[in-house]
């Protein structure tokens, strides 16, 4: 698993290939939380700040990812390391490829009843 931040103006690349089976435990948490009726957006914000500094075992701080993480795709690494690091989640590719053999199925099916 990897993430690139920009710190003092360079991109660093953290890498961690171990990752605690407590992780997952937490990570679950965290998406439970996530799913909640009364889910503060800004406490699950930083719930994930906190979870993945932990998961990559405090290369680098909570300031650091959140001053170094581009906004613009910020929820793709959230999910990438998340989702797919931790929980084990297809990657976001995986999910397109399929959910394009789905709609062609159900379109195929659909032609065939005509």
């Amino acid at each position: 698993m990897e993430i690139t931040l920009k710190i003092n103006g360079e991109d660093k690349t953290f890498v961690q290939e171990f990752i605690p089976l407590k992780m997952y435990r937490k990570a679950l948490e965290v998406e439970k939380y996530a799913q909640s009726k009364n889910v503060d957006e800004e406490k699950l914000f930083d719930k994930r700040l906190n979870l993945i500094v932990e998961a990559f075992g405090k290369q680098f701080t909570k300031d650091e990812l959140e001053n170094g993480l581009n906004a613009i795709d910020h929820q793709k690494v959230f999910y990438n390391v998340i989702g797919v690091g931790i929980l084990g989640y297809p990657p976001l590719d995986e999910q397109e490829s399929v959910g394009k053999l789905l709609k062609e199925l159900m379109e195929k099916e659909e032609q065939s009843k005509k």
